[in-house]
């Protein structure tokens, strides 16, 4: 069970919300390999054990919630160390957590964590990166 009481149920999935039910557990690096190569348009996300994580998915859950064709990915980073550094090498985005992730093409064209991690830079980087047709490819 993650800080915010949302629990991982046996396929790798998160039980509760509508983005819950989405997100896909990721557990090693060779789960976060598979799910690049499926996904190189998603957002992903680092959920750490501090308050950050649950106020982070407070304020991404409504927004992601609403893109259902963006697949979603959860490292939950305390038991899966080796999934959350090879996103880190593969994305060149240092790691940190809470951490989100969006990626264009299999690239990095987003990163927040911490206390940088808002609705509103979250809302903008959609827009500019997944809601037009002349958005930039990365």
């Amino acid at each position: 069970m993650l800080a915010t009481g949302v629990e991982v149920v046996e396929d790798g999935r998160m039980a509760g919300g509508d983005l819950e039910r989405r997100a896909q557990l990721l557990r090693t690096a060779q789960e976060v390999e598979a799910f690049l190569a499926a996904h190189p348009d998603a957002a992903l996300f680092k959920a750490g054990s501090c308050h950050l994580t649950d106020r982070a998915l407070e304020t991404l859950a409504p927004i992601l919630g609403r893109r259902p064709d963006l697949p979603l990915g959860l490292i939950r980073v305390v038991e899966a160390r080796s999934a959350s550094q090879r996103l880190a090498e593969l994305t060149g985005v240092r790691h940190q957590s809470p951490q989100v992730l969006l990626l264009r093409d299999g690239r990095p064209v987003f990163a927040r964590d911490n206390w940088e991690i808002s609705g509103q830079a979250v809302e903008e980087a959609l827009r500019a990166h997944f809601d037009s047709e002349t958005a930039p490819r990365a």
